[in-house]
């Protein structure tokens, strides 16, 4: 394969200059540009992605994450691998103390020293954990922003949820906890704020300069205004919009084998159920005598990929909106769309193509772009540069339940 080192780089697109994202972020892409660079990756892709994803690749936990942003704001000189858990415990202790946050945001007996310390060894946390630590820590917007879209990997300070917009404002303005907690006791007693035809309404980031420009916010949001482009109405579009071409590919492929079989049967988008979604895209993965795909437990990648299938429950709960659409879906089916409208492309053209519109589509949706740290983000990437993408993507999900 040609070398395309310079297409690869993931650095000028990802690192925004943040100490504790270039570490992580350039040794996963170094590794990146190695993997699908060996000579062997041209004739072994699916072995080669497999045995770098489970024995290879460095699997970043949110106490990780922590530990880098505590280690660059407290200025420590020694090296960062020297660094002993302890003393990270004791900076977030002194830290929550001396900025009067409180240790939980509900009732709870545990000491503080305890949750540092969980914090500090937790795979992932809860977004109200990255909120209380964005005032016990002293963070700025935008550290909290790079930790609920980078680490979490979810939405960004949600606009339209009043807690997060008093939140947002107390950290712009360098407020601690207990006024946000003050702000939350007056928003509970506003007035509704009547909404007329012609208003302007806030966008995404609203100016909320002032806390008289705060109370009238949240006196629109109290009204309960459902605004067309906040991010999670968005987020369902994208979704519903890959999800008919989805359709019409999956149709497509069936119809080619009803001719192939010589039968007069016509396949039609809306005659795709979320069944043959998943029948599709889950090929790989085992079934179990329900009919149901296998306990994401038993592969042995259900750390690496979150614990998330693209299953017809999933897609079925988000068409009902009980689940809320998460990056993981879109970048799951357009990773699935340009698998099979590029097909016979060349495989550096198929990743460009598809990175350029997948970071569109997440920028759309308020969320952060592609991150090479991401054990599942780096799969499908290593996958689109092979020869058949999504053959190779079912093949791997086969093999993470065989070693299972």
């Amino acid at each position: 394969m040609t070398n395309h080192m310079d297409e690869l780089d993931f650095e000028q697109a990802e690192l925004g200059g943040n100490i504790q994202d270039f570490e992580f972020t350039r040794r996963a892409a170094q590794k990146f540009r190695e993997i699908v660079n060996l000579e062997t990756f041209e004739e072994e892709d699916a072995n080669v992605i497999f045995n770098y994803l489970y024995k290879e690749m460095e699997l970043v936990s949110f106490g990780d994450y922590l530990k880098r942003y505590i280690y660059e704001r407290a200025g420590l000189t020694e090296p960062y691998g020297e660094v002993p858990a302890e003393a990270y415990r004791e900076i977030i202790i002194d830290s929550f103390k001396e900025t009067r946050t409180p240790k939980s945001m509900t009732e709870t007996s545990t000491k503080l020293s305890s949750l540092a310390a969980n914090w500090l060894n937790q795979a992932s946390v809860k977004r109200e954990t990255v909120f209380l630590l964005g005032f016990g820590l002293r963070m700025t917007t935008q550290d909290v922003t790079d930790f609920l879209t980078r680490v979490l990997k979810e939405q960004d300070f949600d606009f339209h949820n009043p807690d997060e917009v008093i939140y947002w404002y107390c950290l712009h303005h360098h407020f601690g906890y207990y006024k946000a907690e003050e702000l939350r006791e007056k928003y509970d007693a506003l007035e509704k704020k009547k909404i007329s035809d012609g208003r302007v309404h806030y966008g995404i980031s609203p100016e909320l300069e002032t806390e008289a420009q705060l109370m009238d916010y949240l006196a629109f949001l109290k009204s309960g205004y459902e605004d067309p482009l906040q991010e999670k109405s968005r987020a369902f579009e994208e979704f519903m919009r890959l999800l008919e071409r989805s359709r019409e590919i999956i149709a497509g492929l069936y119809q080619k084998d009803e001719e192939e079989r010589g039968r007069n049967k016509k396949w039609t988008a809306d005659m795709i159920t979320p069944s043959d979604l998943e029948k599709v895209i889950c090929n790989g993965i085992p079934i179990n005598n329900m009919g149901n795909l296998k306990k994401m437990s038993a592969s042995i990648l259900a750390r690496h990929f979150s614990q998330k299938r693209f299953s017809r429950q999933r897609i079925t709960n988000i068409l009902n909106h009980k689940f809320p659409v998460e990056r993981f879906d879109l970048i799951t089916l357009e990773f699935f769309i340009i698998s099979q409208e590029m097909e016979d492309e060349d495989p550096y053209e198929r990743y460009r193509v598809f990175l350029e519109q997948i970071q569109e589509i997440l920028k759309n949706c308020g969320m952060s772009g592609i991150y090479i740290v991401n054990p599942y983000e780096c799969f499908l990437l290593m996958c689109l540069l092979t020869d058949c993408p999504l053959a190779v993507f079912s093949e791997i999900w086969e093999k993470s339940y065989e070693e299972g």
